[in-house]
């Protein structure tokens, strides 16, 4: 007879995310996981597994939860450098570009899932920009500023100077706030 869980996974999920996101990977233990998540050591191995499985489902919740979910178009892409050029992120950059960046040190069906989830962002920033001559150039150089603000972001980097280098991204690809005016 198979015990029930004494917890709600998603809350322990959300706890994973948020110690993760701030500690990243390689610093943050099972140990550390089991008391943010309030559970013991066999509960997690029960519910998880292991800690790379717990931080593949703690990625796909921070996706589910963090990441704006926006129509495809001109105006979502300016919403979400709107969104992580915000005073709010600072300090945190975010937990699938700092994943990135820890890659090396992740075991293969992470950084799989990490790769996966980066080329998902490449290809909506191709939706928005469909039709458009330079749409997959646009979109490359696109989330290389989007990983760029948020690496930057979690070194410090004002607010104030990630904006306008997501101005001068949304500037080169004819997304700028001035462009956008004349539009209308």
């Amino acid at each position: 007879m198979s015990r029930t869980r004494d917890f709600e996974v998603d809350e322990a999920l959300d706890a994973a995310v948020e110690l993760f996101w701030q500690q990243g990977y390689a610093g943050t233990s099972v140990r550390q996981l089991c008391e943010a998540m309030g559970i013991q050591a066999g509960s997690f191995y029960a519910a998880f597994e292991s800690k790379e499985a717990c931080f593949r489902r703690a990625l796909q919740r921070y996706v589910e939860v963090q990441l704006p979910a926006l129509v495809p178009g001109p105006e979502a892409i300016r919403a979400w450098f709107r969104v992580i050029t915000a005073a709010s992120r600072q300090g945190k950059g975010c937990l699938l570009v700092n994943s990135a960046v820890e890659s090396p040190g992740l075991d293969e069906p992470t950084r799989v899932e990490i790769a996966r989830r980066l080329r998902a962002l490449e290809a909506f920033f191709g939706a928005c920009l469909h039709g458009r001559p330079t749409a997959k150039a646009d979109a490359e150089l696109l989330v290389a500023t989007v990983v760029s603000i948020h690496v930057l972001a979690r070194s410090g980097t004002t607010p104030a100077k990630l904006r306008r280098i997501a101005a001068r991204a949304l500037a080169l690809t004819g997304l700028g706030e001035d462009e956008a005016a004349e539009a209308c």
